[in-house]
């Protein structure tokens, strides 16, 4: 069993040990033969075995790693052997005296056994299996009642969120993946960059950028509606396969419903649906749901219904600054219905229902 390189040893035409196949021997990945000629050798080489026993019991505690250093698991086998009372005399010849020859052996033995050892053990060990690792925190962004924010994300995209939203950007954001969550209302300008591609997570519904302008209307249990004002997205259920749903263009309008479908209205003309961002709410057609939603975030008067066939109609209208007060008689008006308020709650009869007697 022999290197076909130079030899050392004890004299001049000694073999000089196979270091990779002792450490194939010692890892347990020898072929049965290789494994006993090296244990032959090893039984006829007392010195060397020694070295072997205390290389290996070293270099077993080396860390594994994806990518092997073997220059730096060398070094630490080294350490580990200078620091044990137990390492072996690698410089003395077996009668006491110091030989030349035998020290130049010992030491490149040394050398050449930890590379060959520790590269072979490392690679065999795999990849180290890493615990969690600390992540930076998610930032969130929320606004209040009637408020409105700009927020300005770490690529230079920007949103714009609604009143009564909430916004999460993980804390990898564009180091990764580029994929926030929406609660509430909010208006996106991306930065297109193809290898992160920019979603939205918003209730049931993802929302996927492909270098886009675009709002998104969302309310609990609801429609979540997305308009593309420039560019062009993907509107599709959240966990659904990536190429369901359907992409919508500048100039469209989609809307996933609460029964998971995803509705497109090409050419709807959506210039209105960004209105919100400068302080008016526009309505085409908006469920009694929706409506009821926006006045929540917008005013803070909380709607309820006590028809339920109301919830059918539909509301088309336009406020720019008028009171809670004013905007609810337009609605009920619309609706051919009737809204008494008291506080922050308002609730919509049908115009059948005679009025509440005080």
């Amino acid at each position: 069993m022999t290197n076909h390189g130079s030899d050392h040893g004890n004299s001049a035409n000694a073999p000089a040990p196979d270091w990779d196949a002792i450490a194939r021997f010692l890892a347990g990945e020898s072929p049965a033969e290789e494994a006993t000629s090296v244990r032959q050798w090893l039984e006829a080489h007392p010195e060397d075995r020694e070295l072997v026993e205390h290389l290996s019991a070293a270099a077993v505690f080396v860390e594994p790693a994806t990518d092997v250093d073997v220059e730096r698991a060398l070094q630490s086998v080294h350490a580990r052997m200078s620091a044990s009372d137990a390492r072996p005399r690698l410089t003395l010849e077996r009668g006491g005296s110091m030989s030349r020859g035998r020290r130049a052996f010992t030491v490149g033995a040394l050398t050449a056994a930890a590379a060959a050892f520790v590269a072979f053990v490392t690679v065999r060990r795999g990849p180290a299996i890493v615990g969690p690792q600390p992540s930076a925190a998610a930032h969130t962004y929320s606004t209040a009642v009637g408020q409105r924010d700009s927020i300005t994300l770490a690529d230079g995209s920007r949103v714009i969120l609604g009143p009564d939203s909430r916004l999460t950007v993980p804390g990898d954001y564009a180091i990764t993946t580029r994929t926030v969550a929406l609660q509430g209302d909010g208006y996106f300008d991306v930065r297109h960059d193809p290898t992160k591609p920019f979603a939205v997570h918003v209730g049931r519904a993802l929302v996927e950028d492909v270098g886009t302008t675009f709002t998104v209307e969302s309310d609990a249990g609801d429609t979540t509606t997305v308009s593309v004002l420039s560019g062009s997205v993907r509107l599709r259920p959240a966990g659904s396969s990536p190429t369901a749903g359907a992409v919508l263009a500048a100039g469209d309008r989609g809307a996933l419903t609460a029964d998971g479908q995803v509705h497109a209205f090409p050419h709807a003309g959506v210039a209105d649906d960004a209105a919100w961002t400068s302080g008016r709410l526009v309505f085409h057609e908006a469920s009694l749901t929706r409506v009821a939603g926006e006045i929540r975030r917008w005013y803070g008067v909380n709607v309820h219904v006590a028809d339920s066939s109301l919830l059918d109609r539909h509301v088309t209208a336009s406020f720019n600054g008028e009171s809670v007060d004013q905007v609810l008689k337009i609605i009920s008006l619309t609706l051919g219905a009737r809204v008494e308020r008291q506080g922050d709650s308002a609730t919509v009869y049908s115009s059948r229902v005679p009025a509440i007697q005080r």
